[in-house]
Formats: structure tokens, C-alpha cells, sequence
């Protein structure tokens, strides 16, 4: 019970940690950097570490229990993954200055790999 629930905290905070890039377009970018945009890369990167410290610890426990066939569900989120990665090389190549476009496609591609691991977890647990 306590490994699914520290798998839930870290599926939050890599939720938080990508979502914390769907921000970057909307901050100030002049001279100097702002405050909020200091605040965001806290967010990006205390997030991202946090999360992957408890993958890393559930992925030592669950060593100990048997495989598990992979899911429909972690199949789709692998799908979307790939799909991220095909759509962010042409927004790479051709939409360079479109922010929008840029932050969510790495919105989906980060949260997208991060919950797959999730899911993997979770089947583990069961």
C-alpha cells in the first residue's frame, strides 16, 4: 500500500514537473530573469528529481516480484510517446519560434515517458 501511494506522489510530481513547462512561453524573457522564472525551474527540476528518486527506489523494490506483461494502457502511452518524438523534430526544424508548439509537444513527450513508468510500476504492484 505505502509503495503504491509513493508511486502516486511521483506520478504528481512528474505531472508537475512537465506541466511547469506549458508556463515557459508566458514568462518575461527580457534582459534578466524573473523571479517566476526562477520559480518554474524549481518547479521543472524539483519535480523531475523527486520523481525520479522514488522510480528509482519502487523500481528496486519491485525487482523482487515477477514480470508482468505490459499493459494496453502502458502500450498507448508509449505510442504517444513515439508520436511526440516524430512531431518534434519538424516543430524543431520548421516552427523554431513558436513557443506554444514547442512547450506542449515537450509537455507530452516528458510527462508521456514519465507516466509510462508509472504505469509500469503500478502494474508491479498489483
Amino acid at each position: 500500500m505505502k509503495l503504491r501511494v509513493l508511486n502516486i506522489i511521483s506520478g504528481v510530481l512528474f505531472f508537475i514537473s512537465s506541466s511547469s513547462l506549458l508556463i515557459i512561453p508566458f514568462l518575461a524573457f527580457d534582459d534578466n530573469l524573473s523571479v517566476s522564472a526562477y520559480a518554474v525551474a524549481l518547479l521543472f527540476w524539483g519535480g523531475s528529481i523527486s520523481g525520479i528518486i522514488i522510480q528509482i527506489i519502487l523500481f528496486v523494490t519491485c525487482k523482487k516480484y515477477t514480470k508482468v506483461k505490459e499493459s494496453k494502457t502502458r502500450q498507448i502511452v508509449g505510442v504517444i510517446f513515439l508520436i511526440s518524438v516524430f512531431v518534434l523534430i519538424p516543430i524543431m526544424a520548421f516552427w523554431r519560434d513558436n513557443e506554444f508548439a514547442l512547450s506542449i509537444n515537450l509537455f507530452l513527450l516528458l510527462f508521456s515517458i514519465e507516466i509510462y513508468f508509472v504505469i509500469k510500476r503500478m502494474e508491479c504492484l498489483k
